[in-house]
């Protein structure tokens, strides 16, 4: 589940349909220092995976990006999604995530117990994007959440 390998996570980044939601019209370049990085937790199933990077100094808050190339679209990010943020929240008790006006893969499921925090706003990047946060608490209260709790 944890995979450090940078190949794997550049494969996945610079894919087509994947690389212009990642770097957002920016250059392409490598994952390496992102995924190498000691406060990064980076899950991973066979065609992508999720880095939640630590964004405080405890490391209680992770900031989630999710990246699967198009064949793991639909039920592999279903089947692993719910058992990445289960992972990260023994690391963490709060995750963000950023959505990206008109993608709406970006969008974190509500299933899991996300509430979006305002609206779209202007970042200084070629999309405008939206605040999606995820207590522990709320995770365990969802209905996917109640169900991991189950299992």
């Amino acid at each position: 589940m944890i995979n450090r390998d940078v190949a794997f996570w550049d494969d996945v980044a610079s894919h087509p349909m994947v690389s212009p939601h990642v770097f957002m019209d920016r250059e392409p370049s490598s994952l390496a220092p992102l995924v190498q990085h000691e406060g990064v937790l980076p899950l991973a199933s066979k065609n992508g995976g999720v880095l939640f990077v630590s964004i405080d100094p405890l490391g209680m808050v992770r900031e989630m990006h999710t990246m699967y190339k198009p064949e793991g679209w639909g039920r592999e990010v279903a089947l692993f999604g719910k058992q990445f943020v289960e992972e990260a929240f023994k690391v963490c008790s709060l995750i963000t995530t950023n959505e990206q006006e008109g993608h709406w893969r970006s969008a974190p499921p509500k299933s899991y117990g996300w509430k979006p925090s305002g609206g779209f706003r202007e970042v200084g990047l070629s999309k405008r994007v939206r605040l999606w946060l995820l207590t522990r608490e709320a995770w365990i209260a969802s209905p996917v959440g109640r169900k991991m709790q189950c299992q």
